[in-house]
């Protein structure tokens, strides 16, 4: 075993401050790393004590079996992967973990023993927290499961998308003698990070890049990445979400070095030479060392914005269905409102061309029969125009609209149904309610939806019973609004299923409506919540957040 005292002093000073600098670098790092022997902790890093909600120095000397779900889970890892680690150079899994208050949480865990003919000897393990992606992994599994009755397929993109969310951490180096693996212990940590590393000098200019980043940005070597980094802020070929350029100032790694804190989740766009944008979320956090800058993690996050983008498409498509179904429903009255005024229209033109035979040409009656005919042929042009407006296929937008004059449009596009069942309709519009940044057309058709099933669910009652409460007002940094039925109201047993895909109480319902509204509410950043009102009857809410600008929309790649 070499010791310091064999070395020359200037190389011991070298190796040490090497191994100073690594050590903070380990300290810093983004993710959970500790060593252990026989499976009791020897040493871990604070993100790691992080991670499990330990105090610093709480883990030292801890049997690793207290952070798992159960003793069984702990002895079967166990076999399996120190079974593996006798043939192979490094383990790598998904599994659950226990932090200290009881909750199991997702974990990437890779590892390998420092003695591979001892593996449980002493080893080097990785700990990610990917609660995170498994969710979203979740998320998208759902919605395409929503989905798949109405298109008979999943996608290939999808699987690939999970795939690539499951690659492996590279092969670390094999360490040689002790004082040298030790720096060669942290430089393995760097380069098998399974996501894409750089370190920066004070100046925000970068110095080392890890092999997951090289990878992902098709960059071999520092000296082609920061040129390619500085060029890029240069040309505008980097972009906000919004697809604003992305100055030199505005950069992660900039802002975490001027401000002295660590920047999180920012999303970038590089736009390639072939007009192709791949994306990427950032995160820069300074290292306290002379002579380093910051430490930049990136992950690309090009196919979850595709995902995203497409699952926003199906939405927009479904809400589409929604509206056109809604349509159906309303056909009858629509057509017994067309009819009057195009009745009307015929009517006066019909006496026209009577009195044009029986040549009588009285101007007056003719300039006053022709004007009625316009006026009757202007309302059911309306009528039409606000039908083919709720039914149109539209790109999602979000404008500053006040909430009180999207609630009385609704309810002036829903008059004649509303006369034909015979419903009085109640306003207490708060007057301090602030505008909000919505799409419009989606907001209608949501507010559309429960004032029909309100129709319907007061269609037995008798009409002097049939009353309809909307309300809005403000909840802090959110406005509500409400409307309240005197209907038979939603069962216990119903108000868990309500909002689900496909369920539905209506006899040729399609099960559509409340899911189509509760993801319009909640993809504007708000929720929307049924429950029984003091007449009996549903009383169905949702909030909309209250932000001084529009939310930035998604620039999309274009291949």
């Amino acid at each position: 075993m070499t010791s310091s005292r064999d070395l020359g002093p200037s190389t011991a000073r070298a190796l040490r401050g090497a191994l100073a600098e690594l050590q903070v670098i380990f300290d810093n790092a983004f993710v959970g790393v500790c060593y252990t022997r026989e499976r009791v902790i020897v040493r871990c890093n604070k993100r790691f004590e992080e991670m499990f909600g330990y105090e610093p120095g709480a883990l030292t000397g801890r049997d690793i079996v207290m952070l798992y779900p159960s003793r069984e889970e702990y002895d079967r890892i166990g076999r399996a992967g120190y079974g593996y680690l006798e043939t192979h150079d490094t383990y790598s899994d998904e599994r659950m973990m226990r932090s200290r208050d009881g909750d199991v949480f997702w974990c990437q865990v890779s590892g390998r023993p420092l003695d591979h003919d001892h593996p449980t000897r002493d080893g080097i393990w990785i700990f990610q927290d990917i609660s995170e992606r498994k969710r979203a992994e979740e998320a998208l599994q759902r919605a395409n499961e929503r989905l798949e009755s109405r298109v008979q397929e999943r996608t290939a993109d999808l699987r690939r998308a999970y795939d690539a969310l499951r690659e492996e951490m590279g092969i670390r180096r094999q360490t040689e003698e002790e004082l040298r693996a030790s720096q060669e212990k942290y430089r393995a940590l760097f380069e098998s990070f399974p996501i894409g590393i750089s370190i920066t000098d004070e100046q925000g200019k970068v110095i080392e890049i890890n092999r997951k980043l090289s990878r992902i940005s098709s960059l071999s070597t520092v000296a082609r990445f920061t040129s390619e980094l500085e060029l890029s802020s240069m040309n505008a070929a980097l972009v906000h979400p919004d697809g604003t350029p992305m100055r030199h100032d505005a950069l992660p790694s900039t802002r975490a070095i001027r401000e002295q804190r660590v920047i999180s989740d920012v999303e970038l766009g590089v736009r390639y030479g072939n007009g192709r944008l791949r994306w990427f979320q950032v995160t820069a956090a300074p290292i306290p060392v002379k002579g380093y800058g910051a430490m930049v993690a990136y992950t690309e996050i090009t196919e979850r914005k595709r995902f995203e983008e497409r699952d926003r498409t199906q939405q927009a498509e479904l809400a589409r269905v929604s509206r056109l179904n809604t349509m159906g429903e309303m056909a009858a009255a629509l057509a017994h409102e067309l009819g009057q005024p195009l009745a009307a229209t015929l009517n006066y033109l019909h006496g026209c061309q009577l009195r044009l035979v029986g040549g009588d040409y009285d101007r007056e009656l003719f300039d006053s029969a022709i004007s009625q005919a316009i006026y009757h042929a202007e309302q059911a042009g309306s009528i039409v125009r606000h039908v083919r407006q709720f039914v149109r296929k539209h790109e999602p937008e979000s404008i500053l609209v006040p909430i009180n004059s999207l609630i009385e449009q609704m309810l002036s596009f829903l008059d004649f149904e509303r006369r034909q069942s015979r419903t009085a309709i109640n306003l207490d519009l708060a007057p301090d309610v602030p505008s909000v940044w919505v799409d419009p057309l989606e907001i209608k058709q949501v507010m559309v939806n429960l004032i029909k099933n309100a129709f319907e669910a007061m269609s037995d009652l008798p009409p002097e019973s049939r009353v309809i409460d909307i309300s809005t007002s403000r909840q802090g940094d959110m406005v509500e609004v409400e409307a309240s039925d005197r209907g038979p109201g939603v069962s216990k047993t119903k108000l868990t299923q309500i909002f689900n895909p496909f369920f539905t109480t209506k006899r040729n319902g399609m099960g559509l409506g409340l899911a189509v509204c509760r993801s319009i509410v909640e993809s504007h950043g708000g929720r929307l919540t049924v429950s029984r009102n003091v007449h009996g009857g549903a009383a169905f809410s949702f909030t909309l957040p209250i932000r001084e600008k529009s939310p930035p929309r998604t620039l999309n790649d274009p291949g």
